[in-house]
């Protein structure tokens, strides 16, 4: 491998040093638990949306589209549609109501909604389980980037990330997090962007990038139907566009980590106009990794790492275990823009990935404290020193859950494409619908709340356990062998059945059990959802 060169470092430095002065500076507006857990709700539009952006589409994102294009051979150019027509419905499901209830933890709607607090007790189980796999997948992703383009050893990069994570939160709380999340989603689609265009030009326009791709794939314009070498039913078809990419932006107006982002903004207007930059700023980036997926095989194997006609797959392999880490498929988007042998492009490279997965770290870590501190500490523990050091018991607690994940990180479990798959499934399945319906149907129960939440959380564990530990694969359905016995091979992205499964389980008890207060739903529900 060529030796780090110059520029690769002058950028990663530089960045460095810009978010750790954001986050120093940020101290000054420091002035409650208030403004720590949402920024005062003084966020602007403007940054507001980039914040969503860079912390809703993590290191699964920049690292996992590209390899998946690079695993399976054909485009996912509807990902890109889904991303643009799901993150809008954000602004109609949860983002103008939560604000005009205006909340400070992502579980208080739900103790709320149902009338009873013992909610923020589960809620916060269901939530820190999915915000470990989260915080650890970024620190595994900060710490891919520094390792393959900066040659920085990955125990320093997981070590170092960790660190630089940990200075701006604990000194900024959620200011700093927003105004270093909107820094970070501009200099990650810069950076996707920058990359993509060096690609093409390096391809001879996008004549040579079409003949490119034809010639390492040449199904690959084809529809999901005919896409080369995936015989299965869901994730090779036209079923993907709703089964899959759909629900998984379905997810933008039901996870924590964006959720809470409503809560800082100053007013309703300011919720739905967030969307629109958050959209916008998405939508290029998913351009551009398409675009870099799209030429992996290619530029890996023709480009001067590889060697003309070198198998893409070997030498990705060759790579990690020149690192000597795993996981070889999160590594084709970075091999493929070192392929172009510009170190600025690669400086800049290593800049976005590590913003993109710093920016998703931090907000989870802001969602785990606020429930930590706030919910458990001081209103279901009573705890005085939460009560009266709240700033001090959240960065205690932040500074706990980035060690967990930096823990976690120095031998991660999967690929980051299977950790945010299994988190980002078991939170908007088991919490989604309470959400969703709790705010726009009326007969959704306390009861049902509990149910869908604890049964979806244990299926969901099981289903991707027993998939991945003895069918052999994460997405394969998990009563497949029991079915189909060795005749059929159903794929399940990321087990997204647990999507409506959640949703019809939640309907059912709700229609069995003692319909809400009606004081209860006028407050939380009607006014909240009226002229939304």
């Amino acid at each position: 491998m060529a030796e780090v060169e110059a520029p690769v470092i002058l950028i990663t430095v530089l960045y460095f040093i810009a978010i750790i002065a954001i986050g120093y500076y940020s101290r000054a507006r420091l002035k409650s638990a208030t403004d720590y857990y949402v920024a005062g709700r003084q966020i602007g539009s403007v940054v507001n949306g980039l914040a969503l952006e860079s912390t809703y589409l993590s290191p699964a994102s920049m690292l996992g589209l590209p390899a998946y294009i690079f695993i399976l051979g054909y485009p996912f150019w509807w990902a890109m549609a889904a991303i643009i027509a799901g993150m809008p419905l954000a602004t109609l499901l949860t983002a103008t109501a939560l604000r005009k209830y205006a909340p400070t933890s992502f579980a208080d709607y739900y103790a709320d909604r149902y009338n009873d607090q013992r909610l923020r007790w589960l809620i916060g189980i269901v939530v820190v389980i999915g915000a470990i796999l989260y915080i650890t997948l970024s620190i595994v992703g900060m710490a891919l980037f520094l390792l393959a383009i900066a040659k920085v050893p990955y125990w320093i990069g997981v070590v170092v990330g960790t660190v630089i994570v940990m200075l701006y939160v604990v000194w900024g709380g959620m200011i700093a997090t927003s105004w270093n999340a909107a820094f970070q989603a501009v200099l990650m689609t810069v950076a996707a962007v920058i990359a993509a265009i060096g690609i093409v030009v390096k391809l001879g326009g996008l004549e040579g990038l079409n003949n490119a791709i034809l010639t390492s794939a040449p199904k690959f314009w084809n529809t999901p139907s005919d896409a080369p070498d995936v015989p299965h039913l869901l994730s090779g078809t036209w079923i993907a566009v709703i089964g899959w990419f759909f629900v998984w932006h379905y997810g933008f107006a039901t996870m924590p980590y964006t959720v809470v982002r409503f809560f800082t903004v100053m007013d309703i207007k300011t919720a739905r106009r967030s969307i629109f930059w958050t959209t916008l700023f998405a939508g290029i980036f998913y351009v551009a990794l398409q675009i870099i997926g799209a030429a992996s095989k290619y530029m890996i194997e023709h480009g001067p790492l590889g060697g003309t006609g070198k198998n893409a797959v070997e030498f990705l392999k060759g790579y990690m275990a020149t690192y000597g880490v795993g996981n070889w498929p999160d590594y084709s988007m970075i091999a493929t823009v070192e392929a172009l042998q510009n170190p600025w492009i690669l400086g800049i490279l290593c800049a976005g990935g590590l913003a993109i997965a710093m920016s998703t770290a931090a907000g989870w870590v802001m969602v785990v404290n606020t429930l930590v501190t706030r919910d458990w500490g001081e209103l279901m523990l009573k705890s005085k020193l939460a009560k009266e050091k709240p700033i001090l018991v959240a960065r205690i607690v932040s500074v706990i859950f980035l060690l967990i994940g930096l823990v976690v990180a120095l031998n991660p479990p999967g690929l980051v494409l299977d950790l945010s798959g299994w988190a980002f499934v078991v939170i908007i399945s088991a919490l989604g619908p309470g959400l969703i319906l709790g705010l726009w149907w009326k007969r959704a129960t306390r009861a049902a709340m509990w149910t869908t939440a604890i049964i979806m959380t244990i299926l969901h564990l099981f289903a991707w356990l027993r998939a991945k530990l003895v069918l052999g694969h994460h997405a394969f359905f998990f009563l497949n062998d029991i079915l189909f016995g060795n005749k059929a091979a159903l794929i399940t992205p990321h087990q997204v059945w647990a999507i409506p499964v959640g949703f019809i389980l939640f309907i059912i008890v709700s229609l069995l059990t003692k319909p809400p207060e009606e004081e209860i739903v006028k407050k939380y529900c009607e006014e909240l959802t009226k002229e939304v």
